[in-house]
């Protein structure tokens, strides 16, 4: 009878030490908490936009900062970049214009405190100034409300886009994305800043209302820049001034003064306007297209120029030697790309 009562109470403290056992598994102190889910949650979904979206390689958020704090973004980007040795002579890396580009802004913050805030709006920009890696942007975000806030951004040569928006409550909104080559577009994701230092995520869009291209032809443009003299000297004697004037499009690879300067001489006649067209390609391309092409006819027949990135991958080199000092200025009828040497077909 005493060993009929035995086994039940041993199979009692088993079960009794069983469930202790697992009681004490999912009791564990390191339980994950509902906090630290939301943080695994955040980080994966800003380490996948940062695999779309990467961080610009030349401009950084400080550095935006310093520029919307100034409200003079070319100026003293430039002065930080010349000290750090990455920018050429301001005197041939500036060039101003009145490129003005005008967008439906969309934004959805993912992740974050600030998780379902949109951003509806319009985002007006403009080119202040042109360097030899980017254009410089200057301009207002208009929220659905009415509310205006300050941008400041760049566009560098590979159409990375760089944007800083300033909201009310000093609330900063640091995007960065890429335009969009088939519609002009600029797409990216988005940190919005808060003061207290909370981070929220998300993407944006950008559709094109309106651009407002230079009234400017490429002839115009680099008469009244002042440093292309011999140029358009050359252009009047050779009587292709007045088609770097037409519709077009073309796209010059302009030499400075500085540039004929170096040669012992300056052709005369035909193989003078010889000389001028292998600078001249048909079509608006900027250096994201050239890039792309490699290789790109020029207006003398047979004949062809390579574009490619120095060791470096920041400067854009043609055919090996001659470097595009100053990418991407907007004319009526094309682009302009102002090179350091004269090429020679």
């Amino acid at each position: 009878m005493k060993n009929l009562c035995k086994k039940p109470v041993i199979l009692a403290v088993f079960a009794m030490m069983v469930f202790v056992f697992f009681s004490c598994e999912n009791e564990s102190p390191e339980e994950i908490s509902p906090e630290s889910l939301a943080q695994e949650q955040f980080e994966s979904v800003k380490q996948d936009l940062l695999t779309e979206f990467p961080e610009s390689k030349l401009i950084s958020l400080e550095e935006l900062k310093k520029m919307m704090a100034s409200k003079a973004p070319s100026e003293n980007l430039f002065a930080s970049m010349k000290s750090t040795g990455t920018s050429s002579d301001p005197q041939i890396a500036t060039m101003k214009n009145d490129e003005m580009s005008r967008y439906y802004f969309y934004g959805n913050t993912l992740e974050g405190p600030l998780e379902g805030t949109n951003l509806n709006g319009e985002l007006d920009v403009a080119v202040v100034v042109y360097q030899d890696r980017f254009k410089f942007l200057k301009g207002s975000y208009i929220a659905g409300t009415g509310e205006v806030s300050d941008v400041i951004g760049t566009i560098e040569i590979d159409g990375t886009i760089s944007l800083l928006i300033e909201l009310p409550d000093n609330v900063l909104v640091h995007g960065v994305g890429y335009e969009n080559p088939d519609n002009g577009g600029l797409i990216g994701r988005f940190t919005m800043l808060s003061t207290n230092g909370e981070e929220s995520i998300g993407r944006w869009l950008a559709n094109v209302k309106e651009v407002e291209t230079p009234g400017e032809t490429i002839v115009d443009i680099a008469i009244n820049d002042g440093r292309f003299t011999t140029l358009i000297n050359a252009l009047n004697t050779t009587e292709l001034s007045d088609t770097l004037r037409g519709n077009g499009p073309f796209t010059v690879f302009a030499p400075t003064d500085a540039a004929f300067s170096a040669l012992d001489t300056l052709p005369e006649g035909d193989a003078l306007r010889d000389l001028l067209l292998y600078h001249v390609v048909a079509g608006k391309k900027d250096t994201r297209a050239i890039i792309n092409n490699g290789t790109l006819e020029t207006l003398l027949a047979d004949s062809t120029i390579k574009i490619d990135f120095n060791g470096n991958g920041t400067l854009v080199i043609v055919n090996e030697t001659t470097q595009i000092i100053l990418s991407n200025v907007e004319a009526s009828n094309g682009y302009i790309h102002i090179i350091d040497a004269v090429l020679t077909p």
